[in-house]
């Protein structure tokens, strides 16, 4: 584990989050170390936590993503925005990092891998979310 900033900690739950589908029969574990380790991703605490947050909570998550992705079904969403979404979503559903903070991250990570049309979509699923949290509380 090393020093990295919030970001890049977040950059890395979500690059695990997005090889993980293929891992599913492995310990969530396991697959953070086999993938920071093979693809040489700095990681750290902070990084391990949201990962295992998301794939602890990923049903609760995807019903949200889902919910909120107006007139999308979960297959047409590209792989990269959905792990975005999935770690943000952890954020928003389970922790106390202000929703501002998780939807600016989201979307300046998603800017990196995804699209042109991506970040506004994740923007507007992810400020759904936040909303509907609110809402419930």
């Amino acid at each position: 584990m090393s020093k990295i900033t919030r970001r890049d900690a977040r950059i890395c739950a979500v690059t695990v989050m997005f090889g993980a589908d293929m891992h599913r029969d492995e310990a969530p574990e396991d697959v953070f170390e086999m993938t920071c380790n093979e693809g040489e991703i700095a990681s750290n605490e902070f990084a391990r936590g949201l990962f295992l947050g998301a794939w602890e909570h990923i049903d609760e998550i995807d019903d949200a993503i889902a919910k909120n992705a107006k007139g999308w079904k979960m297959e047409r969403i590209s792989k990269m925005s959905l792990s975005v979404m999935r770690i943000a979503g952890y954020e928003l559903l389970f922790t106390d990092t202000p929703a501002p903070i998780v939807i600016n991250e989201a979307i300046e990570i998603d800017k990196l891998y995804d699209g042109d049309d991506a970040p506004a979509f994740v923007n507007g699923v992810l400020n759904a979310i936040a909303k509907s949290r609110t809402e419930e509380k």
